[in-house]
């Protein structure tokens, strides 16, 4: 078995004393370490992990890198699909199942897609298995997607105990297509009407379910009714009103790069050893100064991409919109 650190050292055009620098560590070392003469302590291991922005496992060369995308990986989430979205509801993971199928079919709708999902069903196995891959590629580049699918592949053909449930991977695919729906079609007064009522409506609606299960008779049931109609009366005139004056174009593009910025942190929180390093160090320090969480976030992330001389337009056009000038960016 043989460790990683030259092939990662060599993809990031980093020398043996640059990492011997940012470890505290002699270059000898880093070149033992690459030879396999010499076996790194487990902080070590870490601290060389934390260099790379990769797993301790992944570095020892003990387990493959399960954020690459490969045809396995195409494959099972394509079969996945099909399956799921043709089976007969009747399984354990029935709920998910149906909540799977609801997401592809609203996504199909406002992608106007043709033939609609439920017209291929009798179409071949490799006719259907192109249909998906044309129309919901866009979950190849779900980074957590790709992660679950290859660890479960891994676990599971190697016989090894793991505790991933396969309702997971159905409930993660049915958020990532409502997500790419949200993405690509959601109007500029939907975005500003889901960010300013969405709650509202969805709050209204869980009180008003809940209330019609206590219902003592027909009358007590009408009124549970009534009630709920005056609210969602109520929230459509407080939103009417709300959009007067309201440049809902620059509204909506501001709300889009927030959305963007919110899953870029995310994704670094979940895969980034060096992202979260870099966050301890410096968030307390921004938040102090900002209210609201998404500036602070932006204007980490922007600290954090300029360190690694990544673009940083969108977060810039992003604050500008915010109204953010000072020099603290």
């Amino acid at each position: 078995m043989k460790n990683r650190i030259a092939e990662l050292r060599k993809n990031k055009k980093a020398s043996q004393d640059d990492v011997a620098k940012a470890l505290g560590i002699t270059r000898q070392a880093i070149s033992l370490y690459e030879r396999g003469e010499h076996e790194p302590k487990l902080e070590t291991w870490k601290k060389l992990a934390s260099f790379f922005d990769v797993s301790v496992p992944y570095l020892q060369g003990i387990e493959p890198n399960f954020d690459l995308l490969t045809s396995e990986t195409k494959d099972f989430i394509l079969n996945k699909l099909d399956s799921n979205y043709f089976s007969s509801d009747k399984g354990k993971n029935r709920k998910q199942i149906v909540q799977l199928k609801d997401a592809i079919n609203e996504y199909a709708k406002y992608a106007k897609l043709k033939p609609a999902p439920k017209e291929i069903e009798k179409d071949s196995a490799d006719s259907r298995y192109k249909y998906w891959s044309d129309n919901f590629s866009f979950l190849f580049s779900k980074k957590h997607l790709v992660n679950w699918v290859n660890r479960f592949n891994y676990f599971t053909s190697n016989q090894l105990k793991h505790h991933m449930r396969y309702s997971s991977f159905i409930m993660t695919m049915t958020e990532l297509i409502e997500s790419q729906t949200i993405t690509k079609f959601q109007t500029n007064i939907g975005i500003y009407v889901t960010d300013k009522v969405g709650f509202d409506l969805e709050s209204s609606f869980k009180s008003f379910e809940r209330h019609l299960g206590f219902s003592k008779n027909i009358n007590s049931l009408e009124k549970q009714f009534d009630e709920y109609i005056d609210s969602i009366k109520k929230i459509k005139s407080n939103i009417l009103k709300s959009t007067k004056g309201v440049n809902l174009e620059s509204y909506a593009k501001k709300k889009r790069i927030e959305r963007d910025i919110e899953r870029e942190y995310l994704d670094l929180q979940l895969y980034s050893k060096d992202f979260n390093d870099f966050s301890k160090k410096n968030l307390k320090t921004i938040s102090k100064k900002y209210d609201d969480i998404y500036i602070y976030i932006a204007i980490l992330l922007r600290k954090y991409k300029l360190k690694r001389k990544q673009d940083v337009t969108k977060i810039d056009e992003y604050l500008a919109l915010s109204n953010v000038t000072d020099n603290f960016r």
